[in-house]
């Protein structure tokens, strides 16, 4: 059966010349004059994709538009527009148009438009049809999703700490999930209905970090509030307090963070009075804490104090056959946002999307979705409506970096039970040094020495990335 093009223009040369090149492609066409005949043959005729012009006698183009997409959601509509004629085209993509084919007509950019329009109709066709979901945009946009076997495991580790009151330590790569964990721990707790205060320690700049935490007195330091202010352990006080990031602590705050977690007791900044608290910690880091301890730049005993219980969250890498699922939860998500129906994604763009390395994990993931919804001209999302770095594989290759340092450390691991043997830890300190840095370099070259993106791309914070650049001397940035 012929793939059928409505025509609504009332200039008849075009309409002729429109008709003869979609017969000449294999397509069959029919033509209307104005928009309300226009209307009339979408009713009857039921066309795959119309070429609707937007200066039309009576009710114009993007009127016409409005009303197809409410009564005919699915029929794909390409609006015909001048070259100039910005604010239209504008319009015309707010409505949901598929596309805007200029004036003058080129028939290679009109034939361009239509297979791709068909293409989606084809995707469009082999996805489910869309159910509504059966709870709230806040409720699905704050829960784990995944059914892997790493998953699964993770969902029976939450269930057990969820049952007790201690500490808990969450490793995992930036992005992975750990602040969603430790709200789950939290809300499966005897202390659910308390305060959950999250603390993001790698934003704070260290001197501001010791006062968000413990608080101050009136005139602790300069810029102090006159009537003082509460710490978030006294704001998380019978509840749950997350620091995430806690590696990028100072030695003098972390001493300070162990004694409150051994006493539950702590002083504000300025003060005398002790106050006793009753929080339980939950911390998370992107970094392989057990390293940092044995270069000296992280408390041993903090460190074992947290090690107790340590959970350890797989990169979206290791867990791949979770991507579907994933998609499937930013869609419904997105859809709440934008006010728009998208029902799924071409199976070409599944296998870029599980193709990629993903540096970000679940968070790139989930913005590269939400970046697609938004551009995608349709209900559907295609290969061409995802981020250039899905589709590049030099981006995919150096997006790997972090999992190839992670393993190269692991390797490293061997040395550094010979070097401390012998009672010398510097082969393997420069050996990890030199590591280190060849990535960031690498990391950075491909950015363009754009810092945001090349932390994305490591799975570390900007902050991070700063203070190793910093420590590494790397660049003009590192003098």
């Amino acid at each position: 059966m012929k793939k059928n093009v409505l025509v609504v223009d009332d200039d008849e040369k075009i309409c002729w010349a429109f008709q003869q090149f979609l017969e000449g492609e294999g397509y069959s066409s029919s033509i209307a004059n104005n928009a309300e005949e226009g209307l009339r043959h979408i009713a009857s005729d039921n066309p795959d994709v119309v070429l609707l012009d937007v200066g039309l006698p009576g009710m114009s183009g993007l009127e016409a538009l409005e009303k197809i997409k409410i009564q005919h959601p699915s029929v794909i509509v390409v609006i015909i527009t001048a070259y100039d004629d910005v604010e239209t085209t504008i319009e015309a993509m707010r409505l949901q148009a598929f596309d805007f084919v200029p004036k003058p007509i080129d028939l290679e950019v009109v034939k361009s438009v239509l297979e791709r329009a068909f293409r989606t109709q084809s995707v469009r066709s082999t996805l489910p049809v869309e159910t509504q979901p059966d709870s709230s945009s806040e409720q699905r946009g704050h829960r784990l999703v995944g059914k892997s076997e790493q998953m699964r495991e993770i969902y029976k580790l939450i269930g057990v700490l969820a049952s007790n009151t201690t500490t808990v330590l969450i490793e995992g790569e930036t992005g992975t999930g750990k602040d969603l964990v430790a709200r789950a721990i939290h809300a499966g707790s005897e202390r659910k209905d308390m305060p959950f205060i999250p603390v993001d320690c790698g934003a704070l700049p260290d001197e501001l970090l010791e006062s968000e935490l413990f608080g101050y007195e009136p005139g602790a330091f300069t810029g102090a509030k006159k009537e003082g202010k509460p710490g978030r352990f006294e704001l998380a006080n019978s509840g749950t307090l997350f620091l995430d990031e806690i590696a990028n602590m100072t030695a003098a705050l972390q001493m300070k963070l162990l004694r409150a977690l051994q006493t539950q007791e702590i002083e504000r900044l300025g003060g005398t009075r002790t106050l006793k608290v009753d929080v339980r910690v939950i911390a998370a880091t992107n970094q392989e804490l057990g390293q940092i301890v044995k270069l000296g730049q992280f408390r041993a005993d903090l460190y074992y104090r947290f090690k107790r219980i340590a959970l350890h969250l797989p990169p979206l890498r290791e867990r791949k056959e979770d991507i579907p699922l994933l998609i499937t939860h930013f869609l419904q998500l997105v859809q709440d946002e934008l006010g728009k129906q998208i029902r799924g994604i071409s199976e070409e763009g599944m296998e870029l999307l599980q193709k990629y390395a993903w540096p970000g994990n679940v968070r790139e993931l989930e913005n590269c979705i939400r970046s697609a919804a938004a551009l995608s001209r349709s209900d559907v999302i295609l290969p061409d409506d995802l981020p250039d770095e899905i589709h590049s594989p030099v981006s995919a290759a150096v997006s790997n970096l972090s999992h190839m340092e992670t393993s190269l450390k692991s390797v490293l691991q061997e040395i550094t039970k010979a070097s401390i043997a012998e009672g010398n830890n510097q082969l393997y300190d420069d050996v990890l040094a030199l590591l280190d840095q060849t990535v960031i370099e690498l990391a950075l070259e491909e950015c363009s020495d754009n810092q945001s993106r090349a932390a994305e791309l490591l799975g570390i914070s900007r902050t991070t990335l700063i203070k190793k650049i910093k420590q590494h001397k790397i660049g003009d940035n590192g003098k």
